[in-house]
């Protein structure tokens, strides 16, 4: 696979047509337990629900765009749950990456990651967004981490935007 989409919306599939796009609210996944069995088991989950095929796919790509409403600078609930069984696809260790304690990512393949933040987020509140967003990634095999924020109303339009971004 060469490009994944999220969201936390239904979107137009004409935007991102070399993509994979999965949409959390059409997808069965359970919350993580934080047990962290999933890091004694060779980043083997717990639960055998659709976030198995996702993190898959996670690893496999080489653009991963996440469109997410952003509430109180931070990512809204379905799309945080989803982030927090992404650990198994960390290594069970802890390693300093740029004098920080991190578990690194299991995949070595080199990927870009775009967040479309959309919603009513003030000035510090994407700050915070984009804080919380480095150190979530620090330690994965991210080439790039972008994040631009948008109202909910023009979503559509951003969206149409970066449609294509996707053909590499």
């Amino acid at each position: 696979m060469k490009n994944l989409v999220v969201t936390d919306r239904d979107i137009s599939t004409d935007y991102f047509q070399n993509s994979v796009i999965v949409n959390l609210n059409n997808i069965h996944y359970s919350s993580c337990t934080g047990g962290l069995t999933c890091l004694k088991c060779e980043g083997a989950c717990y639960f055998k629900d659709d976030m198995s095929i996702i993190s898959k796919w996670t690893n496999d790509c080489q653009l991963i765009i996440y469109i997410t409403r952003v509430k109180y600078g931070c990512f809204d609930i379905p799309f945080k749950k989803m982030l927090e069984r992404l650990v198994v696809n960390q290594e069970p260790f802890y390693t300093m990456v740029d004098g920080e304690t991190c578990h690194l990512g299991l995949s070595q393949l080199r990927k870009k990651l775009l967040v479309i933040g959309y919603g009513e987020a003030t000035d510090e509140e994407k700050k915070l967004f984009k804080d919380i967003l480095d150190d979530s990634t620090l330690g994965y095999s991210y080439s790039s981490v972008d994040a631009y924020f948008c109202e909910e109303s023009e979503l559509d339009e951003v969206l149409r935007t970066f449609g294509g971004v996707d053909l590499g």
